[in-house]
């Protein structure tokens, strides 16, 4: 699997990469627990095999659709939010696999969304977790591998 400090140094690059040139986010790690309101994840195989997944909070999630999509707040739809949301965990983790070892071929699977609340424990049970603030917009990442 490689040295996890290694491993997330990547990862935070990757996340770091696509928030702030994509949705124009600039990301703060934070050692706290967040509330989220959707989830979305990505499933990958080939050398290393695993999960990705974002826990969002709406606010976090409108920012990106007002930043990607030059859209005013009260365009954001849902809908918006779903599509930027899958939109943003497939681009880390082509990201982070590209960087883990660019001469090898990773599967992805689609991306899946779901609408729920929760709150995002850094010490759940994972190969890595992340949690992040910009402006009071949370967001955390969980990865695992197996």
């Amino acid at each position: 699997m490689g040295d996890m400090k290694k491993i997330q140094e990547m990862m935070m690059n990757s996340i770091f990469d696509v928030y702030e040139k994509m949705f124009f986010v600039f990301l703060e790690p934070v050692d706290e627990d967040i509330r989220y309101d959707m989830a979305t994840s990505i499933r990958f195989t080939g050398p290393l095999k695993g999960e990705l997944t974002a826990f969002i909070s709406e606010r976090m999630a409108v920012s990106m659709v007002e930043n990607m999509l030059g859209l005013e707040k009260q365009e954001v739809t849902q809908k918006h939010m779903e599509d930027c949301a899958k939109e943003s965990i497939n681009m880390i983790c082509g990201h982070f696999l590209n960087k883990l070892d660019p001469s090898k071929v990773f599967d992805l699977s689609i991306p899946e969304y779901e609408k729920r609340a929760g709150i995002f424990k850094k010490e759940d049970l994972a190969t890595l977790n992340i949690a992040f603030d910009s402006d009071g917009d949370m967001m955390g990442i969980s990865m695992t591998i197996s």
